[in-house]
């Protein structure tokens, strides 16, 4: 063996150790990375259900000022419960026969 093939040996065995390090660090950084997805798919969830939660919240605080308010709209929302109550009024009229 020649020192010019020596030295191809070294080389090639450098750039095999520097491409097995670039792989780890990139394996780590995948790792991390998934890690990272993971926990902002749970964020994602979490603040789904909040603002689901908060939009109910909202509808409810609609509703109950639509019946402290003292205009026009007070009418509209004792219209809507009154439809509901004729409604529930037929399914009872029809669970009854």
């Amino acid at each position: 063996m020649t020192e010019e093939d020596r030295l191809l040996l070294v080389d090639l065995k450098n750039s095999t150790q520097q491409l097995f390090e670039t792989f780890n660090q990139l394996e780590n950084e995948k790792e991390s990375l998934e890690e990272r997805i993971l926990n902002l798919k749970n964020e994602v969830e979490k603040l789904e259900k909040e603002k689901s939660e908060l939009g109910r919240k909202n509808e409810q605080l609609k509703v109950a000022t639509q019946f402290l308010s003292k205009n026009d709209e007070n009418g509209e929302a004792k219209q809507k419960i009154d439809f509901l109550v004729r409604e529930i009024d037929k399914c009872i009229a029809l669970l009854n026969k």
